[in-house]
């Protein structure tokens, strides 16, 4: 019985120090959503800053950006003459790495992916085109703000 109770306890604490590990690997991401309003066309844009490490630090750059206030994410949207766009933001950890996002909006928007945000957990995909990546979202239950397709000049740098 004791070494059954032994052996418990040292499967919690490897358990215990897996979860702190996995926790410690995961960033801490502003994503954000740029709508072509009226259309089901979406870019992202995944910023990170390790200044950021709590997902309440960066819930409140959302409120201090809302007031056109970055602290840390500063950027600026330009609109494009004919169009309409939302934005929207969402903060989420994940484990996965994305290339640095371009700050010119000259790099080409190549790279399709799926977007997931449940609680507050992101998980990315990549797709091959923008109908596969729709097809994809529609099987699972269709858009909806924690679930889209969206291009980006960024690319995924690990799994």
């Amino acid at each position: 019985m004791l070494r059954l109770a032994s052996l418990l306890f040292s499967l919690t604490l490897v358990s215990l120090s897996w979860a702190a590990e996995t926790a410690d690997t995961d960033k801490v991401y502003l994503v954000a959503k740029f709508d072509v309003d009226g259309t089901t066309y979406n870019e992202v844009v995944f910023f990170q800053d390790d200044a950021i490490d709590e997902l309440a630090d960066c819930n409140r750059e959302i409120m201090y950006g809302r007031r056109g206030g970055w602290q840390v994410y500063t950027h600026i949207t330009k609109a494009v003459s004919g169009f309409t766009y939302s934005t929207s933001y969402a903060c989420a950890a994940g484990a996965q790495r994305f290339s640095d996002w371009d700050r010119s909006g000259r790099a080409p928007r190549s790279q399709v992916f799926s977007v997931t945000i449940k609680n507050e957990r992101l998980e990315v995909k990549s797709h091959a085109s923008y109908s596969q990546c729709m097809g994809w979202v529609r099987q699972r239950g269709g858009e909806t703000s924690k679930q889209y397709c969206g291009k980006s000049a960024q690319r995924i740098v690990n799994q």
